[in-house]
């Protein structure tokens, strides 16, 4: 199930991106928040969906950054989208705002990230979900691809959300694995 990882190649991203929109089960109305908004790809894709919703993204490097914006120019100044540049505590939004948070191959360069599950818990609404979607390209063999998962859970755990659902699909250079949990 596990491969040795060479990088994640355009392919990848997109259907790690498609596997995300699927788990956010989006309705046109919902307030969406990306975590590390890369070049914007998902955040354009998810903009299809909604039709009153509000979208938002935070990405810590300026060169992403600049993609994404150029990428969603439009939904910017249509006041649909607010990108950040900048890191994930410094995010200014209101406890219980947001219907979904993702994100995509990014919890695992945080240092403390039940602290940052924890501040996107009080950033969701009751009943929101919170899903991270990411390729531990560091495991070798499917017991610790298993693990990883399991410690993200437990994180989870930790931040106050339930029913969390695992899920592994096996995609190039390795198995992804999505988790869903939700705020009560």
């Amino acid at each position: 199930m596990s491969r040795i990882s060479t990088g994640i190649n355009l392919s990848t991203s997109k259907s790690i991106s498609d596997w995300t929109i699927d788990l956010l089960e989006v309705h046109p109305y919902q307030h969406i928040l990306e975590l590390g908004c890369g070049s914007g790809y998902t955040i354009q894709e998810l903009s299809r969906k909604l039709k009153i919703g509000f979208l938002a993204g935070i990405e810590e490097s300026m060169t992403l950054f600049r993609k994404a914006y150029r990428r969603n120019r439009d939904l910017v100044q249509q006041d649909l989208l607010q990108l950040h540049l900048g890191e994930i505590q410094d995010l200014q939004y209101p406890h219980h705002y947001f219907h979904s948070i993702y994100g995509t191959n990014i919890h695992f360069r945080w240092k403390q990230p039940q602290w940052i599950f924890s501040q996107m818990t009080s950033l969701l609404k009751t009943g929101g979900r919170l899903v991270m979607v990411f390729q531990p390209e560091w495991c070798t063999t499917q017991r610790d691809i298993e693990n990883a998962a399991m410690q993200i859970k437990e994180e989870y755990q930790q931040a106050g959300l339930s029913r969390i659902h695992l899920e592994f699909r096996d995609l190039y250079p390795t198995t992804g694995i999505a988790i869903t949990g939700f705020k009560d």
